[in-house]
């Protein structure tokens, strides 16, 4: 797979996973989870990809996205396990690592396309 060609499935995955955390105002998730499924294998798979690529000519991207990746889902794991009414300070740290993952996912992209 070109690195074109990698960010446009980045994009797309992107787009994928915005789409598949749809939720009703209770906050249960309208789309089905075979969805969510294939949001997440695709994800995982452009992330993997996207660290291979991005090795040699820019580590640092590499290996910042691959940390800010792993952080973003145990912060998220974290949240959905302690999940309480009165509030959460998990949510601060989760919405701070969201921004950052959403940064360098950017950059990641745009590493791939000017390669």
């Amino acid at each position: 797979m070109k690195k074109r060609t990698l960010a446009i499935f980045g994009i797309g995955t992107y787009a994928l996973s915005v789409l598949s955390s749809a939720t009703n105002l209770e906050g249960n998730s309208v789309m089905p989870i075979a969805l969510i499924i294939i949001s997440g294998i695709a994800t995982t798979i452009f992330i993997i990809m996207a660290i291979i690529r991005l090795w040699k000519e820019a580590r640092g991207v590499s290996i910042t996205l691959a940390f800010s990746a792993v952080i973003l889902f145990i912060l998220s794991v974290i949240q959905e396990a302690i999940s309480s009414s009165y509030g959460n300070p998990i949510i601060i740290l989760l919405n701070i690592a969201k921004v950052i993952y959403f940064i360098v996912f950017v950059w990641a992209i745009v590493k791939l396309l000017k390669k």
